[in-house]
Order: C-alpha cells, then sequence, then structure tokens
C-alpha cells in the first residue's frame, strides 16, 4: 500500500526540558523564538506525547525506535550494543556479542580505575588514532574483540568467538555519582562468565594501551581530558526487529547523523540518507537535512529527520546552546513554509539541562497539514511545553501519535 500524501516526520532528541532559572524559570524551548513551528502548531494539533508511557523515563533508542514504528512487543528485544553495530554498518554474526562502548576519562586511585568523564569532553580530537590503537584485540581462547569509533565519543565493541553470552553487566557507572569507580562486568547467569571475563579484560587491556598514547598526550598538552578508557553498556547480540512501515508496505527514507538512529534506520530497512555533514553534534547542517527530507518525501512514503544537537546540548547542562540550536532548527523549517503535505514533530525524551538527565516527562509534539493559511485567533500562539499542556491534542503516546500522524 502506498501513501499518496507527502509525509515528513521531525525527531528532535531531547527537545522536551525543565524550567531553568537563567532563562527566566521557561525551558529552552519557551525561551527560543520559533515563529515556525508556532505557524506549524496553529495549522494543526500540538500537545504533550508520552514517549513510552506516563512515568516512564526512556533512552534514545527506546524513545526513538517507537516514533519510528517499531511493535511494542519487541521493545524487549532492544540492545544498544547491536544497534549501535548496525549503525557501523556492522551486521552481527550468529554468536557475537555487541557492546555499545564510550571512550571516558579514568584515573588510576588504589589500582582501581576511577571514571572522572563518561564522554572525554566529548571532544573528538585524536580519536581516530586512539580508536586505531585497539582496532583489534586478541582475548584469549579464541575470542577476538573489534573496537569500531563512531560518532563522538561514541563506539562498539564486538567479541566473536565460541560459547559468548549477552547476559553480562555494564562497565559504566552512570553519571549520576562521578568521580565513580569504573564497574565490573559480571554474568547475569553462569553461561555469560566467560564473556564477562572477555570483557573485563579487553577495559584492562584498552586503558594499557591509550593511557600512554602519543594521541593523548597532544590531548593533555592543548587542555583537554585524556580519552584512556572504554567503558560499555548495552550488550546484546544480532536483532530482528518488526516495524509498522514495513507491515504497511510504506517506504520510509532516514535523514540522520547520529549513529544510534542509523542503527535503527538499518534494522528496520529503511533508506538512509546521510552525508559528512549530517552529525550529531551541534555543528550539523540542518538546512541541508530539511531540503534533503523534502526531495525524499517525494519518492518515499515517509521522511524521517532526526536532530541530535538538543539532547547534546541539555546533557552538558547549556540550556542557553540548546535554545539556540532550537532557533537555528526553527529557522531551517522555513524550508516547509511552501510545502504540501504533513508534518509531524515529537521527540524521544525530555533531557532536562538543570541536571544533564533524561527526565519521565512528557514532550511537546505538534501535528500539522501544511496546505493552508494559519488560523484566525492563533497570532499569540507560542509552541512549547506550557502551551501542550493545554493542547488541542489528547495526551498520548508515542505509538498513538505515529498512529495519528500515519492518519492525517
Amino acid at each position: 500500500m502506498q501513501s499518496k500524501t507527502k509525509r515528513i516526520l521531525l525527531i528532535v532528541d531531547g527537545l522536551g526540558d525543565l524550567p531553568v532559572a537563567e532563562l527566566g524559570n521557561r525551558t529552552p524551548l519557551e525561551a527560543a523564538h520559533t515563529p515556525n513551528l508556532d505557524h506549524f502548531a496553529a495549522l494543526g494539533g500540538f500537545g504533550l506525547v508520552d514517549p513510552i508511557a506516563p512515568g516512564k523515563k526512556p533512552n534514545t533508542d527506546s524513545g526513538t525506535s517507537f516514533l519510528m514504528g517499531m511493535e511494542a512487543e519487541d521493545a524487549v528485544l532492544l540492545r544498544r550494543g547491536p544497534i549501535e553495530a548496525a549503525g557501523a554498518g556492522r551486521v552481527l554474526r550468529p554468536g557475537e556479542v555487541a557492546l555499545r562502548a564510550n571512550f571516558a576519562t579514568a584515573e588510576v586511585v588504589n589500582d582501581t580505575l576511577r571514571i572522572i568523564d563518561r564522554r572525554a569532553g566529548r571532544d573528538t580530537a585524536g580519536l581516530d588514532r586512539l580508536a586505531s590503537e585497539i582496532r583489534e584485540m586478541d582475548l584469549g581462547d579464541g575470542v577476538v574483540a573489534r573496537f569500531f569509533s563512531t560518532d563522538q565519543h561514541r563506539g562498539v565493541l564486538i567479541l566473536s568467538g565460541e560459547g559468548l553470552d549477552a547476559a553480562v553487566s555494564s562497565t559504566d557507572p552512570g553519571d549520576s555519582s562521578l568521580p565513580a569507580a569504573l564497574a565490573t562486568c559480571r554474568a547475569m547467569h553462569p553461561e555469560a562468565e566467560r564473556t564477562a571475563d572477555k570483557i573485563n579484560r579487553f577495559v584492562k587491556a584498552a586503558h594499557r594501551r591509550l593511557v600512554g598514547h602519543p594521541a593523548n598526550a597532544e590531548r593533555i598538552r592543548s587542555g583537554l581530558l585524556p580519552a584512556n578508557c572504554i567503558i560499555t553498556r548495552g550488550a546484546g547480540t544480532r536483532v530482528e526487529l518488526r516495524n509498522r512501515f514495513g507491515q504497511m508496505g510504506w517506504k520510509v527514507a532516514l535523514v540522520a547523523g547520529c549513529n544510534t538512529v542509523l542503527g535503527l534506520g538499518r534494522l528496520f530497512d529503511f533508506e538512509l540518507l546521510t552525508d559528512p555533514r549530517f552529525t550529531a553534534d551541534t555543528d550539523t547542517d540542518l538546512d541541508l537535512k530539511i531540503a534533503a527530507a523534502k526531495r525524499a518525501a517525494e519518492d518515499y512514503d515517509v521522511s524521517m529527520i532526526h536532530i541530535k544537537a538538543p539532547d547534546v546540548c541539555a546533557h552538558d547542562r547549556d540550556p542557553m546552546e540548546k535554545m539556540r540550536v532550537i532557533e537555528r532548527l526553527d529557522t531551517a523549517l522555513a524550508g516547509l513554509r511552501g510545502w504540501h503535505g504533513v508534518l509531524g514533530l515529537s521527540a524521544d525524551h525530555t533531557t532536562d539541562s538543570n541536571s544533564g538527565r533524561h527526565t519521565s516527562d512528557p514532550v511537546p509534539s505538534l501535528l500539522a497539514r501544511i496546505n493552508g493559511t494559519r488560523p484566525p485567533g492563533t497570532e499569540g500562539l507560542s509552541f512549547g511545553e506550557s502551551l501542550c499542556r493545554e493542547g488541542n491534542l489528547v495526551r498520548q503516546n508515542s505509538r498513538q501519535f505515529l498512529r495519528s500522524f500515519l492518519e492525517a
């Protein structure tokens, strides 16, 4: 079945936020000047969407996958490692285990690695050289580890060999109490003990190779944090995910620069539209992304755009920059003013610029058919969390919002 209406779905990572004192107790979206978002909201519906369900705190993969059409029953299959591997173009072979990995900054305290920064300051200087140093590692007993750098500080670790099991814990201590000791990877059942041991071996060996690397010496001389440790989470094996668009026979094009989202797109069999100027940071070319999605809407049933930058700013606790990124996005959306079709906009989760963490709060969303003029009486409408709390769309989850988008 083919859709006759052009449709663009914009997924703005971490769009939602909480009030920030330095923005006059407004959120970055509320503080931003957004005439185009205001215009599109006035053309249709706006309201709050729970990415999963009220009170449930999503991650990027879970929140995004529902907007991308994943069936609810497949949520239990989501593991970050296989998604990151797919984004890197690596199709896992049966028996392989993949883990999401970060370059991190660590120091040795009493013979224990302590994580200072989980993202090595987010600076990518020299990371390609460091990744080459740990590209492949023989861990013994026929197990080989391969590390692939993806975007920013992120990467994927893939273990190959006999008898591997993905039921292992994370070595990532999380953001809540840094600095914190590097976590030991532990088996969740006896069959996974071998895998946990190999992951711990890789992490220790990677630190030995990275700590004295010339690229890290250069980072330190430049005033940057060293990227001298690898932390892991989200272990998983090869997975197949069902998708609503595939079941409908609809073709989807995905415009993105974030490896996680590209991985989901590849698992869902979407057409991936990439460009070196599409990044997972604030330097992404938003005008080019909008233009690429408009072109794709001519040939595909749905054109999706993913924007990572607002989430990055909120994690860095920089609400002013998040506001500026939203304003840049709004300026780029002027390119859709003369377009005719259905525009949906939502987010994978709320990211609080005060704490730098995801929250369970619903996200502001809109659904508009761009084929007419702005209705009278909507001149003062300003798209944001406050407006959406009183919105003309019933509060719903992402799956319901996607259904409304497809039926509009």
